[in-house]
């Protein structure tokens, strides 16, 4: 079994990518159990969730490219 080595860095920037998706998460989450909430918001906080995972995303990529 080869042997993976990850730079703190890239775990860090990837942790603190999917903390950020989680909050955004949890901050919707309230906004929909309070009813004050519209489409509109709703679609932009969607489209920054999904920023994030895409960064999480390609960081994984080059990581792998590197090993």
């Amino acid at each position: 079994m080869e042997e993976c080595k990850v730079k703190r860095t890239e775990l860090q920037y990837i942790s603190g990518n999917a903390r950020s998706i989680q909050a955004i998460a949890n901050a919707l989450s309230i906004a929909v159990n309070s009813k004050k909430l519209d489409s509109i918001y709703t679609e932009g906080v969607v489209d920054i969730m999904l920023k994030f995972a895409i960064d999480i995303v390609n960081k994984v990529g080059e990581i792998e490219g590197e090993q």
